[in-house]
């Protein structure tokens, strides 16, 4: 395989090299989010970042490597916010991150990343869905661990999680609270384990409003699999849904980008967007404020769960701890223009 250079970075993204360069190595004069896409573009392709200055005792590398899968790293959005909490945790340690990503179809023996095969790293963050395998491989090794936003159910690990189950709980109790009467939720919960957790809040916080307020919310479950990452919600099942005569005032969609999905579904069958229905998504992308209208989401504090990886990486390393722990980042709900108030009936 040829060696990525700057240049090929810069030609892929249609830059100057000197622009690649000053944000490769973290210079002024070149934007965050610019420097984000430009690293994200650079990791893509097979180019190493080393994002800091090594530091530290002998007995150590001063590095940590960030292992996140191929397919995820488009996601620039998502994961951007808790690499960057990673990155600012791991520079106040005066350590560096290595950040590679993981091609998902390969064996650990073929797709293992040199920095963990050649023991340069101290340890390991791992984003999203790395297979067991790999994880399994970086342990044998020696080497700490620590899971962020991923769906494994190895409880050996540690683990630093979103709220996805109070926080879906939240949003619906949001909708209720606005006097909507039946409201639906839209995801394939066997697209990933967060979705199957928001799925859980939802039907929990409707479950407790008809018993708490003796009433009997008008519950509908658009859960079906479509089999595709980029769309992770049956389109034709919700079309059919939202097209007839017996729809829900309000929709909890799983994500961000399935709202957004959403808000293009409505325009297309001639629906309004909160007169019509009303949509709370999850995630807080900044695109939520862009949309017509700005979507009201549940953000997840991505910066903070990077952060807070951190802090378990470096207990691990320093502590003699037994039992792993599992941190959760608790949710907020960040209004916009996109749910309506109905009156209350008199």
């Amino acid at each position: 395989m040829n060696k990525i250079t700057m240049q090929a970075i810069a030609n892929e993204m249609k830059l100057s090299k000197s622009l690649v360069s000053k944000a490769l190595s973290n210079q002024a004069g070149v934007n965050e989010e610019t420097k984000e896409r430009i690293r994200l573009t650079a990791i893509r392709l097979g180019y190493r970042i080393n994002s800091s200055i090594m530091s530290v005792s002998s007995s150590r590398t001063g590095n940590i490597a960030i292992l996140i899968p191929k397919e995820d790293m488009e996601d620039f959005e998502y994961w951007g916010k808790v690499i960057r909490g990673i990155e600012k945790g791991l520079s106040e340690k005066s350590f560096s991150m290595i950040l590679s990503a993981i091609d998902t179809s390969l064996t650990p023996s073929d797709g293992m990343p040199s920095c963990i095969q050649d023991r340069k790293v101290d340890g390991a963050i791992v984003l999203g869905f790395v297979p067991q395998s790999y994880i399994q491989v970086v342990q044998q090794m020696g080497l700490p661990v620590v899971m962020v936003d991923s769906s494994s159910t190895q409880l050996k690990f540690d683990h630093v999680l979103v709220e996805n189950y109070l926080g879906s709980y939240e949003a619906t109790r949001y909708l209720l609270d606005r006097n909507h009467t039946a409201i639906g939720f839209v995801g394939d919960i066997d697209y990933a384990a967060s979705f199957a957790e928001r799925y859980r809040g939802f039907a929990k916080c409707i479950s407790d409003f008809n018993f708490e307020k003796h009433k009997k919310i008008k519950e509908y479950a658009y859960t079906q699999s479509r089999g595709s990452r980029s769309i992770p919600f049956n389109l034709l099942q919700l079309q059919s849904a939202l097209s007839g005569p017996d729809k829900p005032s309000a929709l909890v969609c799983a994500n961000d980008p399935v709202a957004f999905e959403v808000m293009q579904l409505l325009t297309r069958l001639g629906l309004r967007c909160p007169e019509d229905i009303s949509l709370i998504g999850f995630d807080n992308l900044q695109k939520c404020e862009w949309t017509t209208p700005a979507l009201t989401s549940v953000d997840g504090g991505k910066d903070t769960m990077g952060s807070r990886a951190v802090l378990l990486m470096f207990r691990r390393m320093n502590e003699s701890m037994t039992r792993s722990e599992h941190i959760m980042i608790t949710t907020e709900i960040v209004e916009r223009q996109s749910v309506r108030v109905i009156p209350d009936e008199h």
